[in-house]
């Protein structure tokens, strides 16, 4: 079948203490590349994320918990629901503000993944 196909998760890896990111991966015998990224991700309780930037646009979808999103130009609150944007090439990272693992999806696509 070519206009549907099976993706897995890949191996989990640890980012930065207390957050886990676990990347979709395409299978092996797919002619057509994905064009974007998708990326689970989770933080313990009162985890902080490593601050960083990437050349891709990024949305998140909070799958659980609550906590903040810091960026060069502010803080913004989150809950399991939102939906975040993220700019291209803008510092941000991701602080778990409750007891309970707060966990989004990522979806990145642009310049580079």
């Amino acid at each position: 079948m070519k206009n549907a196909q099976l993706m897995a998760l890949g191996d989990m890896t640890v980012y930065s203490p207390g957050v886990v990111l676990q990347h979709v991966e395409q299978n092996a015998d797919s002619e057509t590349a994905c064009p974007v990224e998708l990326i689970e991700f989770r933080l313990d309780p009162f985890a902080v994320s490593t601050p960083h930037s990437h050349p891709s646009c990024e949305i998140w979808r909070i799958t659980s918990g609550h906590g903040r999103v810091i960026t060069d130009d502010g803080e913004l609150a989150i809950k399991a629901g939102d939906l975040v944007f993220l700019q291209p090439d803008r510092a941000h990272h991701l602080e778990n503000r409750g007891s309970e693992v707060l966990s989004a999806l990522s979806i990145a696509w642009g310049r580079e993944r």
